[in-house]
């Protein structure tokens, strides 16, 4: 870790040590869904990819509600980290691991209810509803691994061991991709082929990542009473007041995919496969860059058990220089390449035509997200996450009312305006709470 007298292309570099292998790992993460894509959209019909897609956000829906697994996490370990609490980080990471089994078992135990109320706003159509209700029954088991390594992931980027986290997400989503497609060329199962290379993967992954921390877990759990500091009041209130606001800020922006997802549906099935392959791209764009928001993340809470503004402020200069070329660089690529991508997700004609005629929102996507992201990061760390709660549901009814308003106007290009008005509302809200994140690293409210 950088000190105080480092300078700032010492900084770039550092940060960029940080955030290319989380960028790399986190390329991989939409990946699978690309391929998912790919794979359905050769069966020849658009329900395919469209029931693929809603199993998808019916999931992403469910899992990243418990985000904060991670989130918050990654930030209390960072600023463990920072005060050379090493005894701390132990028990934070057991403490997040128990939660893990908790929620998970409370999700295989309402899978029912879930996949209904998944369901229930879409459009009624019966053909890919019946498709994603065989892909739904399968994922659901990936549930307990899913969110352990949450936990993990989280502990690895509070402790910066960014190559750590690359190995575990290559393995998730390499290992997924390899087996989607071998599930799909030597079996019979279809969708419920692209469900199980899920699954499989991340019991696989767990595993490995349990294996990564083995030694912390193991002194963590021979440190003192367990009981005892595991259910401690005071430490339990803190997780649950950061989880607290995490849960409701993830779930407004879950919400808002989802959302999306229903307006598209509603829009017609040829709609709905073309806003699933642009926000394919859309979700890459934003995973990658979220290598700097995570890099934000844990420089800020190290920043803070420091105590330190000065380190602060040189972090998060070099994090902003550097999340910006990213934006340019991926408006650009999509620029001269979407038209291929597009191609490369779906054979269908009509997908690939309306995909094509909404496009340029998607080149925009990187240049207006880029700065929620970075924000995003920031906040986590330092643990300021009532601001992010109280940003996120502002942002939130911005989102539904400009979709409540344009949609029956403009259509398809109606929901992709509401997309935007959420990014720029992100940004705004948390740049307004900015000063508290100040005096949290020790420099004063200004």
């Amino acid at each position: 870790m950088l000190d105080e007298k480092a300078t700032p292309k010492q900084w770039r570099r550092h940060v960029l040590t940080l955030a290319v292998p989380v960028m790399i790992s986190n390329s991989t993460v939409p990946l699978v869904g690309i391929v998912d894509t790919a794979v359905m959209g050769r069966m020849g019909s658009p329900e395919w990819v469209a029931a693929t897609a809603v199993g998808a956000v019916i999931f992403s829906s469910i899992y990243w509600v418990f985000g904060f697994l991670r989130m918050a996490t990654g930030g209390l370990v960072a600023q463990a980290y920072g005060a050379n609490s090493h005894v701390s980080i132990g028990r934070i990471t057991v403490r997040a691991l128990l939660l893990g089994c908790v929620f998970s078992t409370a999700l295989l135990m309402l899978q029912v209810p879930l996949l209904n109320l998944g369901l229930a706003a879409m459009d009624n159509n019966a053909q890919w509803q019946e498709l994603t209700a065989r892909y739904f029954h399968v994922r659901i088991f990936s549930a307990p691994a899913t969110l352990l390594n949450y936990a993990i992931l989280g502990t690895l980027i509070g402790l910066q061991k960014m190559r750590v986290v690359l190995a575990l997400q290559l393995l998730l989503n390499l290992l997924n991709v390899v087996l989607n497609i071998t599930l799909f060329h030597y079996t019979e199962l279809n969708i419920a082929g692209v469900a199980l290379a899920t699954v499989i993967s991340e019991y696989i992954t767990l595993l490995a990542g349990l294996w990564v921390l083995r030694h912390m877990i193991r002194a963590a759990l021979q440190e003192g009473t367990v009981r005892q500091w595991l259910l401690s009041k005071e430490d339990l209130l803190r997780y649950f007041r950061i989880s607290r606001d995490l849960f409701i800020r993830t779930l407004c922006l879950t919400f808002a995919f989802y959302w999306m997802t229903v307006m598209s549906s509603k829009q017609g099935v040829v709609i709905l496969a073309a806003n699933t392959v642009l926000l394919h791209m859309v979700h890459f764009a934003s995973y990658c860059m979220d290598g700097f928001s995570d890099a934000c993340e844990s420089l800020t809470g190290f920043a803070v058990g420091k105590k330190s503004n000065k380190l602060f402020k040189q972090a998060i200069n070099a994090a902003i220089v550097l999340g910006a070329i990213a934006a340019v660089v991926f408006a650009v690529t999509f620029t001269v390449t979407g038209t291929s991508i597009i191609a490369l997700l779906t054979t269908d004609t009509a997908t690939r035509q309306t995909a094509a005629l909404w496009l340029p929102w998607v080149i925009a996507a990187p240049l207006v997200g880029i700065w929620s992201f970075l924000l995003d990061g920031v906040f986590i760390g330092a643990t300021q996450t009532a601001a992010m709660r109280n940003g996120m549901l502002i942002s939130l009814v911005a989102f539904m009312l400009t979709a409540y308003i344009a949609v029956p106007a403009l259509g398809n290009t109606g929901i992709w305006v509401a997309y935007f008005v959420l990014l720029i509302a992100r940004s705004v809200t948390l740049g307004m709470a900015w000063p508290r994140v100040v005096a949290a690293t020790g420099g004063g409210v200004k």
